[in-house]
């Protein structure tokens, strides 16, 4: 019967007086910084209460990290050099990619006057073809024979 009675005690937070009125009004006066005598004296008798005042009055005493870390004032050359890259890097990407967009447009004239001239000269017919064997060009007669 003891076993159950810590049981329940341990589930609902009760201290070693089996009080979980006493247990809260301890955490309560140490999280408000005014604890009474009966509080202090409650932490003696139970465990669980003490290491919660524990936990709590060592998370207190940590130093803020403002306090700990404090912001140095930035380096006016150092800020000046980064942002000149910053901006030769945003020049050079912005170069690359109009010389890009300028090969893409070349490309596609290209390829589309010459899908126009291809489409011309097969347009011509067959009897234009067998012509030019018969009637060789300027260029042919240069080659060897």
């Amino acid at each position: 019967m003891k076993r159950f009675g810590e049981s329940i005690r341990w589930i609902f937070g009760a201290g070693a007086d089996g009080s979980p009125d006493a247990c809260r009004r301890a955490r309560a006066a140490f999280a408000s910084g005014a604890p009474e005598p009966q509080d202090q004296g409650h932490l003696f008798s139970c465990p669980e209460c003490r290491v919660q005042v524990r936990l709590a009055q060592a998370w207190k005493s940590l130093p803020r990290p403002e306090a700990i870390e404090r912001p140095l004032p930035a380096d006016d050359a150092f800020v000046s050099r980064v942002l000149r890259e910053v901006r030769a890097d945003r020049r050079r990407r912005s170069r690359a990619r109009a010389t890009l967009a300028a090969a893409a447009a070349l490309l596609f004239f290209f390829l589309a006057g010459a899908a126009g001239q291809l489409a011309s000269t097969s347009a011509s017919g067959v009897e234009d073809d067998y012509a030019q064997l018969v009637n060789p060009t300027g260029l042919d007669s240069l080659l060897p024979q």
